[in-house]
């Protein structure tokens, strides 16, 4: 079921399939990737409960030796949520745990992902409540992918500013696999990153976030741009798929990450993990902005 939010400057409109993003449009002009299946059929997903992947798809939890299966992203993005708000500036969606999702997450919770209309800002929240008597340990995470171009030039004339311009830890993933490797971490300075194909040669680029950032996509033609912006979320990621001359970037603020190459599989102690205690909520948010 689609439904839209509109105001003087933007109209988006979102799926309860996922609590997904279906399209971002400002005078016009559609500025979110319209999921062509011939590259990524997908607009902006929702990664929940972990983000990335899992080594060999499966995981535990501590002592408990029993294997839970489960794919790459968790299974919000393609699970059906419930529109638990409705009005002109904010839409809200829910997941409740139920047997299906307890086959593959044993934990109790209660997900929402709400979507705030303001002048030419969306802030996306989501929120996690853990309904269990046991802690719960999860990843949470935004994956919207941006039209390149957004209207004129081609996809070498954009580029990509992150925000704070300060050194950041880049964390190298092997693209067969989908780990990431911590032993081969390296501080970075990156600011600006002019947009070609070749730069996602080795799949996303990922790197630690500072406590307020943000990452703008601009082009030498206009000046429409869009701006993500976030805080208290650790990483991020950039990605557009290799070798295919696919037509948009995504920027992706994590608060969770893919798995390391040498796990042992033990979702307590997996790296980037966030742990909450029974009957606690946690929230993080970021927004995307339109010019």
């Amino acid at each position: 079921m689609e439904n839209t939010l509109k105001n003087e400057q933007l109209e988006i409109k979102l799926d309860n399939f996922g609590a997904e993003l279906q399209s971002i449009k400002k005078d016009g002009v559609e500025y979110l990737w319209q999921a062509d299946a011939a590259f990524w059929a997908r607009h902006a997903p929702v990664l929940f409960p972990i983000v990335g992947k899992l080594k060999n798809g499966q995981y535990h939890i501590g002592e408990d030796e029993t294997n839970y299966k489960m794919g790459g992203h968790g299974f919000a993005r393609d699970s059906d949520f419930v529109l638990v708000k409705e009005d002109k500036h904010e839409l809200i969606y829910g997941l409740t745990a139920d047997e299906e999702t307890r086959e593959k997450y044993p934990y109790d919770f209660d997900f929402r992902v709400s979507y705030h209309l303001k002048e030419n800002k969306i802030r996306i929240r989501y929120e996690v409540e853990n309904n269990d008597e046991k802690t719960m340990y999860f990843g949470v995470g935004a994956h919207p992918a941006f039209n390149v171009p957004f209207e004129q030039g081609s996809f070498e004339d954009y580029r990509l500013t992150i925000s704070p311009a300060e050194k950041r830890t880049f964390v190298p993933l092997d693209p067969p696999s989908g780990m990431i490797d911590l032993d081969k971490r390296e501080e970075v300075e990156v600011h600006e990153l002019p947009l070609t194909h070749d730069l996602f040669k080795s799949d996303a680029l990922i790197y630690s976030s500072s406590p307020e950032m943000e990452v703008s996509l601009t082009n030498l033609h206009d000046s429409r741009s869009v701006k993500v912006s976030w805080k208290n979320m650790p990483y991020f990621g950039l990605w557009s798929p290799y070798p295919a001359a696919a037509g948009f970037v995504c920027i992706e603020p994590w608060c969770g990450i893919t798995d390391e190459d040498n796990t042992d599989g033990d979702l307590t102690t997996k790296f980037g993990i966030n742990e909450l205690e029974p009957n606690e909520k946690f929230m993080c948010e970021y927004i995307i902005e339109i010019n």
